[in-house]
């Protein structure tokens, strides 16, 4: 069962990874005062962006050098609380910065500082209210070292969550 469950969590932090977005504004917050509801909500362009935010700020919340409370609530906060419910805070942090980041590294043969430069590239390829894929892609120098995949998200309480657990 424990086995089960740390491959679960790898699949989805494995997905977690592959999140961001081309804003040069990586810093915006998305509101978390938004009243969307779950389903019938259309997709304007102030959703859009703040998809796309998310999708960056979770990449990067993942590459993080120090491991900061900060890093760790964003990322764990910007999952969908079903997925939550199933995975405490502590075991996602071991899941995420102890086993799935090595992991990641270690497939893609390359360090910590190189991910953390490369280019991400984020579209959003369909949109079903309250679920969106957004399709990420990651290059460095102008090579592919990650992608295209997809992540899904969907309009939990009114925010963004990512969604894959």
């Amino acid at each position: 069962m424990a086995s089960f469950k740390i491959f679960a969590i790898l699949t989805i932090l494995l997905l977690l990874i592959v999140l961001g977005a081309c804003n040069a504004n990586n810093n915006s917050k998305q509101s978390s005062e938004s009243t969307y509801s779950p389903a019938g909500v259309e997709l304007d362009s102030k959703m859009h962006e703040q998809l796309l935010v998310l999708a960056n700020n979770r990449a990067e919340w993942f590459l993080v050098n120090d491991v900061t409370t900060e890093a760790l609530e964003g990322l764990y906060g910007s999952w969908s609380v079903i997925c939550q419910n199933e995975t405490p805070l502590a075991e996602y942090k071991g899941a995420v910065y102890e086993v799935v980041r090595p992991w990641f590294l270690e497939m893609t043969k390359m360090e910590l500082q190189d991910l953390q430069g490369a280019d991400r590239h984020y579209n959003l390829k369909s949109w079903t209210s309250p679920w969106a894929y957004v399709e990420e892609i990651w290059e460095l120098n102008g090579k592919l070292i990650w992608g295209p995949q997809l992540q899904l998200y969907l309009i939990e309480s009114g925010s963004w969550r990512y969604h894959d657990c």
